[in-house]
């Protein structure tokens, strides 16, 4: 019988290639840690798409609840989007004994979602602290942002890797010296997933299957009312004005959509966007009569044409969110005052009306 004899040389090349097998190996991730497979940082799909397309198919409720709330537009433009899985959601469901989503849709509104989106798109593991930063989410709530470092052992050696969390402020933020002793604790969610950039500008984290969420029941209101007071300068001559700055973050909020795509949408004169003027006896009308969109108004707030009849304009700048208020030479006089009311109305896909009334009280001085 012959013996096979393996020199120093030889058995330096077989652990080599040993080794190198194994390193090969384990670079591939098991699927179930990946959320269902290798994923690139970018896709050229929109944020709504990728979610629909993934290929085990966990955000298919998540894209039901979307769908009922008209979320569509704000999962594609929001800045950042912490997006829960179907698990997750199914276990706030378990907890509440919610049965059907019919009876989970009664419980929520669309906070329950825009409450995990934000304009800001550098919400990312690499651009997290381990101290919380606190950001303003979609839902008009302020909420945290930080990364958690956690370590695991091989052999002699430490390795540290960090978490992307999202913290739900209960109260005060915790650690902050002026925190109530009763305060409650604040809600950690971490991350599965991060910084998946979408064709539609999204950064996408996915939150852990396990992810605690919670039910925001309050009934959204439909319409929200802001008002302002404005001087205008009288002027025999000259068409005189003054700007008045919209908050644009809270009408943002309202709608669920970043305020560029509201301009946007304004300007292209998008059917599901509407600027109005709202006259006295509550009619909403569409017919621009200054600058559009703007409106003339007489002395008692109804819309005008240019000429005799004409007191006040009001036009409306999308993109900045200015409304500029002037008078119409030698019609108003100093010390005059006068209420203007223009309304924004959004159309949501499930056929609900949105509207943001803006009442400006107008004196001339």
């Amino acid at each position: 019988m012959k013996m096979r004899i393996y020199t120093a040389g030889s058995f330096r090349f077989w652990m080599g290639v040993l080794v190198v097998m194994l390193s090969l190996a384990s670079c591939k991730k098991d699927s179930y840690r990946t959320d269902g497979g290798l994923a690139s940082a970018n896709t050229s799909l929109s944020t709504y798409d990728y979610l629909a397309a993934n290929a085990y198919h966990y955000f298919d409720t998540l894209l039901l609840i979307v769908d009922h709330f008209g979320l569509k537009d704000s999962v594609n433009k929001a800045g950042s989007f912490f997006a829960p899985t179907d698990y997750a959601i199914q276990r706030v469901m378990s907890a509440n004994n919610i049965v059907t989503l019919e009876d989970l849709y009664a419980k929520i509104n669309s906070k329950f979602l825009t409450q995990y989106m934000f304009a800001d798109a550098s919400l990312t593991l690499d651009n997290a602290t381990t101290t919380v930063q606190t950001h303003e989410n979609w839902a008009g709530t302020e909420v945290g942002i930080s990364k958690l470092a956690s370590s695991y052992y091989v052999a002699t050696t430490t390795f540290t890797y960090y978490t992307l969390q999202y913290v739900k402020i209960n109260g005060v933020l915790d650690g902050s010296p002026d925190a109530p002793a009763n305060d409650e604790t604040d809600a950690i969610l971490k991350c599965q997933t991060t910084g998946i950039k979408t064709a539609t500008g999204t950064n996408l984290n996915v939150l852990v299957n396990n992810a605690a969420l919670n039910l925001i029941g309050d009934k959204l209101p439909t319409e929200l009312d802001l008002l302002y007071n404005v001087n205008v300068t009288q002027s025999s001559t000259d068409y005189t004005l003054s700007p008045v700055q919209l908050e644009s973050d809270k009408i943002a909020g309202f709608f669920g959509v970043d305020a560029a795509t509201i301009g946007d949408m304004i300007n292209a004169g998008n059917a599901d966007w509407k600027y109005y003027a709202l006259e006295p006896n509550g009619n909403l009308n569409s017919g621009y009569t200054a600058n559009a969109p703007g409106f003339w108004f007489d002395k008692n707030g109804y819309v005008a044409n240019w000429g005799d009849d004409a007191y006040l304009f009001a036009e409306f700048t999308p993109g900045t969110f200015i409304v500029n208020v002037g008078q119409y030479p030698d019609h108003a006089k100093v010390g005059d005052t006068y209420t203007l009311k223009q309304v924004i109305a959004y159309t949501k896909s499930n056929g609900t009306v949105l509207s943001v009334i803006i009442t400006i009280h107008v004196t001339l001085v």
